[in-house]
């Protein structure tokens, strides 16, 4: 058995593999029908402003045939992991609508209000935080209410450059509350976990473009890692990363064809 042949399902990162900065990336689309026929596969981003519903719809639009369980955000990880541990739980939201929604899908009480009597406190991106959102979060937590973050991420990248990420509003809120943030997102375990649980795999790949991220957090979490070369990281920082990949190749549509030729 070869090394692309252990695979039997991939999780396959979106920005800098699928699409880059919005635009998609050339043959991708046609990449992952290849890849969906030889295994599951799941998609996984650490955007959390908007809901699965949303990144199935955008995925279609390329010609991507996605289906809702084969999704997962941030958010939803999220949403997954405090839903288990607290059902039912009261929630107050540093984050877009999206991210309630998530929340509110897993039978989590959202609620718009700050201070005593929320259980938790999630943070996720977005480009309406204010200082009445940091007060009220700051208040819950310093009340009791437990902190998580759907990412740290600092940047994000855009057409126009990068904008400040979920992980510049994590940190005025922790230095708000004086806490410090439990993650769901890429690199920590749970976004992991939950992307192993749905594809029912013994030996999963993770294909991604960042070094730490997706590579750093899919070796940590047991996944085996597949560098793409279409996004962020280049082959020499892949040759001097703490945590090489198993297999670095140009884009998707390489894996695709190294697959088939094996």
């Amino acid at each position: 058995m070869s090394a692309l042949d252990r695979f039997d399902g991939f999780a396959l990162d979106l920005d800098g593999v699928v699409w880059l900065a919005g635009a998609p990336i050339a043959g991708a689309a046609e990449a992952v029908a290849r890849l969906r026929e030889r295994a599951p596969l799941v998609f996984l981003t650490n955007d959390p402003r908007s809901t699965r519903e949303q990144y199935v719809e955008r995925l279609r639009g390329i010609g991507v045939a996605a289906e809702l369980d084969e999704m997962l955000t941030s958010s939803a990880a999220t949403a997954e992991m405090i839903a288990r541990d607290a059902p039912g739980a009261t929630v107050y939201v540093v984050g877009s609508d999206a991210l309630a929604a998530e929340l509110g899908s897993t039978g989590l009480e959202v609620v718009d209000r700050g201070g005593p009597g929320v259980d938790f406190v999630v943070v996720g991106g977005h480009s309406g935080f204010d200082y009445a959102e940091l007060a009220a979060g700051m208040a819950a937590v310093r009340a009791g209410a437990a902190l998580w973050a759907t990412n740290c991420d600092p940047v994000y990248p855009t057409a126009g450059g990068l904008l400040p990420g979920t992980g510049a509003i994590v940190a005025a809120v922790e230095t708000a509350s004086g806490r410090t943030a439990r993650v769901a997102g890429k690199p920590e375990r749970p976004m992991f976990d939950a992307a192993r649980d749905r594809l029912g795999a013994e030996r999963p790949a993770v294909v991604g473009d960042s070094l730490d991220s997706d590579i750093g957090g899919g070796a940590g979490a047991g996944f085996a890692t597949i560098l793409v070369l279409s996004g962020r990281a280049s082959a020499a920082e892949a040759e001097t990363a703490s945590v090489r990949p198993d297999l670095v190749v140009d884009d998707l549509a390489a894996l695709a064809a190294a697959l088939a030729a094996d």
